[in-house]
């Protein structure tokens, strides 16, 4: 008997990065990836829910629209632009001294708001969750078939309370913590429950992981970027977590180029094609006149080493392209068209005021490189060196430049070898 091939979706713990996990069930809906399992730990769990019911709008609202007085019952957190900062754990510390937790009515009325039982029980998508059992120490696995309308709450409620944060949520005479305690990305449950194939969610969060032992396929889905902290609840940084989500989504899955930025598919490789062979003849032909002692200095930063000892791989110069999107601070969660990512480069490059090298030289001097100025300023120097073709006045700042020096070089390339696009 052929054995029914069953899709698991495996969300793990992490607290407000859980609005990642959402981008990531957009993605897979608009691929037509539909899950037959779901199963999910601590902010896992309570997605969970939302993707078995199907209810991919209001999950969205949620994550899209989330703050500190949605989730605690606390007036007294700060609000500033940076939402990761060391108040926000003083906080946390000293309410788990003096009080054993935050308290998690404010999680629960929002649960009450989520759940919808007949929606949930009528799906023919299967749920399961992990929690962990403070009184007895021991894992808990709750699949559909062992919950009631009743319990679902104090369960998922359970599974979420990320202790010491929050108190333990009481069940019968028991205490219950964070799943995360035991398994905080439960494949095997969701191999035991009948998944064939897995799409697991790691949002590398605090938490243990079991071992997994299987043949079946699993595609792990992993923030190539940074998420805020899972203990901060800001709409602004969820909404950017579900971009990355999706975008994440989609490159694991072949439909976007890029890394930690997204690209359009294709549009990496026909960058590469137009422009790394140019590349490659350039720098072979600046580097033939660099000092031996300067050249084995520089082939040591990361980026140069890999271009000079080889030859300019397809990883290599993608590499080079996204390190100057880092270079001007281009936004990592917007998917980006190649063409207009690097015209966009330029354009602000033409707007850095150019610095004089001597100033750059005396401040290495004086080892106030932390102080220094704006890496954007260096790339500006070394670029407009290429054009004058004055490198070798410039080859002294290579050892401290390197990537630098190769961002300028690459935007140097793009600039002039398209005819009539800028």
């Amino acid at each position: 008997m052929v054995k029914e091939e069953k899709l698991g979706l495996v969300l793990s713990g992490g607290g407000s990065k859980g609005a990642y996990e959402i981008g990531v069930y957009k993605a897979l809906k608009k691929l037509g990836k539909f899950p037959d399992i779901v199963t999910g730990t601590s902010v896992g769990a309570l997605n969970g829910v939302m993707i078995v019911q199907k209810d991919y709008h209001k999950a969205l609202k949620l994550w899209k629209n989330i703050s500190f007085s949605k989730v605690y019952d606390e007036d007294a957190f700060p609000i500033c632009d940076n939402p990761d900062i060391a108040d926000v754990y003083k906080m946390y510390a000293k309410t788990f001294i003096t009080e054993g937790g935050l308290d998690i009515d404010a999680l629960e009325r929002l649960f009450e708001q989520l759940y919808k039982p007949h929606k949930f029980f009528s799906s023919n998508i299967d749920y399961g969750l992990v929690t962990y059992n403070l009184s007895k120490n021991k894992p808990v696995f709750k699949t559909k078939a062992e919950l009631t309308f009743e319990n679902v709450k104090d369960y998922v409620i359970a599974s979420a309370s990320c202790y010491p944060a929050f108190k333990p949520r009481k069940i019968g005479d028991e205490l219950f913590i964070d799943g995360g305690y035991y398994d905080n990305l439960p494949i095997n449950l969701a191999l035991k429950m009948g998944a064939t194939e897995i799409i697991a969610v790691d949002l590398r969060a605090v938490g243990f992981k079991r071992p997994v032992k299987t043949d079946a396929p699993i595609t792990t889905i992993i923030p190539r970027n940074k998420i805020v902290s899972f203990l901060v609840f800001d709409k602004a940084k969820s909404r950017e977590a579900l971009r990355f989500g999706y975008n994440d989504t989609m490159k694991t899955f072949g439909h976007f180029d890029g890394d930690e930025y997204t690209f359009k598919k294709h549009n990496l490789i026909n960058n590469y094609n137009r422009y790394g062979k140019l590349f490659e003849d350039k720098i072979n032909d600046i580097l033939k006149d660099v000092d031996d002692g300067i050249l084995g200095k520089i082939i040591n930063a990361s980026i140069f080493k890999a271009i000079v000892k080889d030859k300019v791989s397809y990883n290599h110069f993608n590499q080079l392209v996204e390190e100057a999107g880092k270079c001007f601070k281009f936004a990592e969660d917007v998917l980006y068209n190649i063409r207009t990512y690097n015209k966009g480069l330029l354009t602000e490059l033409s707007k850095v005021e150019p610095v004089d090298i001597n100033n750059i030289i005396n401040k290495i001097k004086n080892r106030k490189l932390k102080n220094l100025i704006d890496r954007r300023q260096i790339v500006r120097l070394f670029y407009e060196a290429i054009i004058n073709d004055k490198v070798r006045e410039v080859f002294v700042l290579l050892p401290v430049f390197a990537d630098e020096f190769l961002i300028a070089l690459y935007l140097y390339i793009v600039k002039n070898n398209v005819i009539g696009f800028y």
